[in-house]
């Protein structure tokens, strides 16, 4: 019963972001009492400006996905970061990323750092669009003794500072609200993100950055909390994956445990 729960107080903290997200960026709540300034997307409060999120990130790289063995120049061993690894990494765990070699020449341009973002770019159905995304914090980078990479199917975004909780934050607002179906093109059964499309066409309130940095400093300790619980998860799943066997042979007795 103990995973369950573990699972279930990581969900709540990350509801919790996301409610605080929208009553602070999108109901304006806490600042209901300041002055308010007419914007193209209806009133917002003074000091805040109508943008892009282009103007809040550094570049966006494209992933790599190498070779499955060391074969030449392709030498440099490293864990690959897949859009089926993006839940696991939002609940904290380690998940299950394939071991891959890619060109050393790229590794230095691949390599993925705290507060980068990764987004999902292709994949999807109909009624799940492509942009799945996840923060990595240096939490996740010390599961691993390889480097991490996203693969070609990902794109990597590097925020300006400060930046990485909230437009990740924002990024799963718009996800839930359905905004990526609109920037989606390819066939029925594989759908491509036209991310450069998104990041330069979506409107957006882009908030003083006293506020951003206030609002990072709260949502950290959530993330914080959210990657330590999965840590005690994953410790709880190999326990029990050890225990499990020898006391369903007889090897262990319930007794032995509690000695």
């Amino acid at each position: 019963m103990y995973l369950p729960f573990l699972w279930y107080i990581n969900h709540n903290l990350e509801q919790q972001a996301q409610a605080l997200f929208k009553s602070w960026f999108v109901d304006f709540e806490p600042f209901k009492d300041g002055k308010f300034v007419d914007s193209e997307l209806g009133m917002i409060p003074e000091g805040w400006r109508v943008g892009t999120l282009n103007e809040l990130i550094i570049s966006t790289l494209g992933g790599d996905w190498g070779k499955e063995d060391a074969i030449g120049n392709y030498a440099k061993e490293v864990s690959c970061i897949r859009g089926a690894d993006i839940l696991e990494i939002k609940k904290g765990n380690r998940g299950n990323m394939p071991t891959r070699f890619i060109l050393n020449k790229n590794f230095l341009n691949k390599v993925l750092k705290a507060g980068d973002l990764v987004v999902e770019i292709s994949g999807g159905s109909p009624t799940q669009s492509t942009g799945r995304i996840c923060q990595i914090s240096e939490t996740l980078l010390k599961k691993y003794d390889n480097a991490l990479i996203c693969t070609n199917f990902c794109r990597t975004i590097k925020t300006k500072p400060s930046y990485s909780l909230f437009i990740y934050y924002l990024w799963e607002y718009l996800y839930k609200g359905g905004v990526m179906f609109s920037y989606e093109n390819g066939t029925t059964s594989i759908k491509n993100l036209d991310i450069n499309g998104l990041l330069g066409k979506e409107v957006i309130v882009i908030p003083d950055e006293n506020i951003v940095h206030k609002y990072t400093a709260i949502c950290k300790l959530f993330s914080q909390t959210v990657q330590s619980k999965g840590n005690e998860s994953e410790r709880l799943v190999r326990l029990r994956g050890t225990l499990l066997p020898k006391l369903m042979s007889g090897e262990l007795k319930i007794n032995d445990i509690n000695n």
